[in-house]
């Protein structure tokens, strides 16, 4: 939509795209046309009498500006609100922060339909920092030597610690390679604030990003984000620096991230990883103050779970998985009521479509066992027939009661076979609600209007949706903590783009 050499908001002129675009986001290399740089400043500090000079040599040299990012998001109907929630709460949180290895926070705009092609736009400006991604280096072959990946540690662990003593603390909630870069003065710096988090607003549910798998911690998929969910993600990007594996090729079936076998490192470190990357949140560090000081002194704290060669839990579930090389294929028990539900819902159905007869027949049916015996009552009434009224009070309690059988085997069988069959290939999501081997509903669309996956908890019970732009699909009923978490890391490494 916006091309090179635009001027946004009368002030910045685009010069680059930035990045991968997601839809309905776009992120640029801009100048910003009020920020003209001096390029003689230091000159004129030298010789101040000469000053006129180097204003004159000004005046005849192109200008230069200073480079700004720039983050656009389009507000239009397929933007979700939580996206739009996440981009303002960046802007608001970024206006707080003051740190040399954080990107600066300049301005937020808006710019209005009639200059957007229809559609709004919202613009957040920071500071541009030059150099490359981590991401981008391993891209290119780089692989990290230990000595290397400490002192990467620890300088990001200074920024986890100014971010988390802040009060509000402010979480991060997406530290990966391309979101670290290595600048031209070698320092790193942390960027992208798109998914941060301040402790004022936790929520119970929490979306999970598609694309960063492998980095987050199972507690963040309900929005139980803490301290230490920075650093586990921290430790997966270490490892994956260290190994030039992403961890999600390296998770075991709990989801514990093994790379021991991967690289030869001091042990201590090693455990320090380790213990970085726990599955479990109090067997990590809870601070990144605690996560450095164990870092420097080489006090490494020590492991609480299965000693390694153990026999692992398996999950027992009554999930089934079916992973194909271009699909994926999830049949989960469905709800008892969704069934009822859906004959629900066929009133609403046919009066937007008016002319589906095999919707008439069933309706038809279920209000004439109701009507029939009522019309029965009211013209024996209307006759003075006693005979007549006690024959049809008859009727309807025999109707009333083969209802109640009706309603009880259906709720029996739905029990028994209701399943829900999700169908994810390269293309489309689709979602079948079957009943003893037949499909009695079915909802299908783009993969790609998939917004994110969430857990959700209720007392002690959970289940798992997938949020679209359209609707949002449950899956599971009743579901343990264990088997939502595999459900939803098995679903988000799918997305991600690849088997592990």
């Amino acid at each position: 939509m916006f091309q090179v050499r635009d001027i946004l908001y009368q002030r910045y002129r685009l010069l680059e795209p930035l990045g991968k675009t997601a839809i309905g986001h776009q992120t640029w290399l801009a100048d910003d046309l009020f920020s003209p740089i001096d390029l003689y400043s230091e000159q004129k500090k030298q010789w101040p009498w000469l000053t006129w000079v180097f204003n004159l040599n000004q005046v005849f040299r192109s200008k230069v500006y200073e480079k700004v990012t720039i983050k656009l998001l389009a507000f239009n109907p397929q933007l979700s609100w939580e996206q739009f929630k996440l981009f303002e709460r960046e802007a608001k949180v970024l206006q707080g922060l003051d740190h040399a290895f954080i990107p600066r926070y300049r301005n937020y705009f808006e710019i209005p339909e009639n200059m957007g092609n229809g559609v709004s736009w919202f613009g957040l400006v920071e500071d541009y920092i030059p150099g490359k991604s981590l991401q981008d280096l391993l891209d290119q072959g780089e692989r990290f030597s230990e000595a290397k990946i400490r002192k990467i540690a620890i300088k990001i662990l200074k920024i986890l610690i100014y971010l988390h003593e802040l009060n509000p603390p402010v979480l991060h909630r997406d530290i990966k390679p391309s979101n670290l870069i290595l600048g031209e003065n070698n320092n790193i710096y942390l960027i992208d604030f798109g998914a941060v988090q301040d402790q004022n607003s936790v929520t119970n549910i929490s979306f999970t990003v598609v694309g960063t798998s492998g980095y987050t911690p199972l507690e963040q998929f309900w929005g139980k984000a803490v301290f230490s969910s920075d650093l586990y993600a921290l430790g997966a990007t270490l490892i994956h620096l260290l190994t030039g594996i992403s961890p999600t090729d390296l998770h075991n079936q709990d989801y514990q991230i093994e790379f021991e076998e991967k690289v030869k490192i001091n042990p201590s470190f090693q455990a320090w990883l380790t213990t970085l990357t726990e599955t479990k949140i109090s067997q990590r560090y809870q601070t990144a103050r605690k996560a450095l000081q164990a870092l420097k002194t080489g006090k490494i704290a020590q492991k609480n779970n299965l000693v390694k060669g153990s026999k692992k839990h398996e999950l027992k579930t009554k999930i089934k998985l079916n992973k194909k090389d271009k699909s994926l294929q999830i049949i989960v028990p469905s709800s008892r009521i969704k069934l009822f539900k859906q004959i629900l819902k066929l009133e609403t159905t046919l009066s937007n479509n008016p002319l589906e007869f095999s919707k008439i027949i069933p309706l038809v049916t279920v209000s004439g066992l109701f009507f029939i015996p009522f019309s029965l009552i009211f013209t024996g009434i209307m006759l003075q027939d006693p005979s007549f009224i006690m024959a049809s009070l008859e009727i309807m309690g025999g109707m009333s009661f083969l209802i109640i059988f009706v309603l009880l085997l259906m709720y029996l069988i739905s029990i028994i076979s209701s399943k829900t069959c999700l169908v994810l290939d390269q293309e489309t999501l689709k979602i079948q609600e079957k009943i003893l081997g037949f499909e009695y509903h079915q909802e299908q669309e783009s993969k790609n209007n998939i917004l994110g996956i969430f857990i959700h908890q209720l007392l002690h019970q959970y289940n798992v949706t997938i949020n679209t732009r359209k609707m949002i699909y449950q899956l599971g009923n009743k579901l343990t903590e264990e088997e939502a978490i595999w459900l939803a890391k098995e679903l988000e490494d799918w997305l991600q783009g690849g088997r592990r």
